[in-house]
């Protein structure tokens, strides 16, 4: 009688399905709207911040910051649009920069029509650009299967 030789080989690994594949792209085309709708706005604040301001590099400081954010949004939805696993840090990267826009904008206001218009900014495009970032750097956030974890080899 024989017995049987145990086997060599590691055991088979489970394979979790790609959920990637099943994700909407439509919140990468959000964002890499949103980012290339402040290309525009960049030239406003350049040109169009009053002079009067206290910092001698008034509209340097927002238009750069401003554009930090684009190219901040437009990499973070040109990545999950891909569906590059290094989406979910640039989301996580970019998920702040609209909250320091909305506060500065907002603090920074003259009362009235200004600062009104600052809190509509903050409240509709900025917040929610905040809050979709975040959400999305943690909902695509790669895991790892447990179980998929093979035994390291001598």
């Amino acid at each position: 009688m024989t017995t049987p030789v145990p086997s060599l080989s590691p055991p088979p690994v489970p394979v979790r399905p790609d959920r990637r594949r099943d994700r909407p792209r439509w919140p990468a085309l959000v964002l890499i709207g949103a980012g290339l709708g402040l290309v525009p706005w960049l030239f406003v604040l350049a040109f169009g911040l009053p002079a009067t301001a206290v910092a001698a590099h008034w509209s340097t400081a927002w238009a750069g910051f401003d554009g930090l954010e684009a190219l901040s949004l437009i990499t973070t939805g040109a990545l999950l649009g891909r569906r590059d696993p290094r989406g979910c840090l640039a989301a996580a990267a970019t998920a702040p920069l609209p909250v320091v826009d909305a506060w500065f904008d907002v603090v920074t206001a003259t009362p009235g029509g200004d600062r009104a218009t600052a809190v509509a900014m903050a409240v509709f495009p900025e917040l929610p650009l905040a809050i979709t970032c975040a959400v999305l750097a943690i909902r695509t956030f790669p895991r790892r299967d447990p179980g998929a974890i093979l035994p390291r080899s001598a």
